[in-house]
């Protein structure tokens, strides 16, 4: 179990920890240079170097005298100690060897939601009893009732940079997606609620295979090549097969919905919203993006009345809680 966190750290500290390696630099000509590592977990970063010149522990992998180096993107058990260094903390290790990160809760590594992931799932599971179409109820079950499929939901994130950039990330942003549009249907009955709904619950489902999440958060292949539009309507179509087909003109609607909720070619839409439905789930999946981004900058940018101009929206934001918090001084 993981018990030290980089963010905790503090001069003359003993370090015995696992750690991603986001960076890892050579020890240089003659290998007099210590080799240097940006190390992270889910507290935030740090740097560190191993001297070549330990005489630390040197078991299998062991990055200590004169073992191999650590790679970036691999995680590693790091022993040493915190210094002090000229620009700032640095972890001097004796030793650094390689762990299995297929093994490791990735939420001890990557900022994860707020929100506790149990609760989101029980919105989730109420909003599948609040579609009454059996085909579409049907469909929801083969990806809600599968369990691999559940527990890559859960933990997916929603985006890379600019909203829900976390573990947990898309469970978040797919119920309040849902959330919007079961309030919309109040006000607007005439829309398909069972279509909308269910098209809400799928329409980024593709994230679960466009992103990775060892470590760091990153493009899958996949992800890079093909995007979670098209890997979302890939997996619709998939399941729909399974279940030996749903009727055509059912089909056709919710892949368009789903296919189309980005809005415009420019933002990733192989087609422009062309039902109610398609177009309500666009500006309500765009509403809840551009809200928690907007709020996601102003969380970053400190006791500042104005965010910085370089952001999600390419502008200054306003934050006029900045303004209040300086006066309660």
């Amino acid at each position: 179990m993981k018990r030290q966190f980089l963010a905790d750290l503090e001069p003359g500290d003993a370090v015995d920890d696992v750690f991603f390696v986001l960076e890892a630099e050579g020890p240089g000509n003659g290998r007099r240079r210590p080799v240097s590592l940006r190390l992270s977990d889910r507290s935030g970063t740090a740097r560190a170097v191993i001297r070549r010149d330990a005489a630390g522990p040197s078991g299998d992998g062991d990055a200590a005298a004169g073992g191999a180096v650590p790679a970036a993107g691999s995680f590693i058990r790091a022993r040493g100690r915190v210094e002090r260094g000229r620009s700032g903390t640095v972890l001097v290790l004796t030793g650094a060897s390689l762990v299995d990160g297929s093994a490791l809760d990735q939420r001890l590594f990557l900022p994860g939601s707020f929100r506790d992931p149990d609760e989101l799932s029980g919105y989730l599971e109420y909003f599948r009893t609040e579609v009454y179409d059996e085909d579409y109820a049907c469909l929801l079950s083969a990806f809600l009732d599968d369990g691999d499929f559940m527990a890559r939901f859960r933990m997916a994130p929603g985006e890379l940079r600019s909203h829900h950039a976390y573990l947990g990330g898309l469970l978040e942003h797919t119920v309040s997606v849902a959330t919007l549009c079961q309030h919309l249907l109040v006000q607007h009955p005439r829309l398909n609620g069972d279509l909308l709904l269910t098209a809400a619950l799928l329409h980024d489902i593709g994230k679960v295979e466009e992103f990775s999440w060892q470590g760091r958060l990153e493009f899958t292949g996949e992800g890079m090549l093909w995007g979670h539009v098209l890997i979302s309507q890939r997996m619709i179509e998939e399941r729909v097969a399974d279940l030996g087909g749903l009727p055509r003109e059912k089909e056709l609607r919710l892949l368009h919905a789903v296919i189309s909720h980005h809005g415009e070619p420019e933002w990733g839409a192989p087609r422009r919203p062309q039902s109610a439905e398609a177009l309500a789930l666009h500006h309500l999946d765009n509403l809840d993006a551009k809200l928690k981004g907007y709020f996601e900058v102003i969380e970053g940018g400190r006791d500042v009345s104005w965010s910085e101009l370089s952001n999600l929206f390419r502008r200054p934001l306003d934050e006029p809680r900045a303004a209040d918090r300086a006066l309660r001084r």
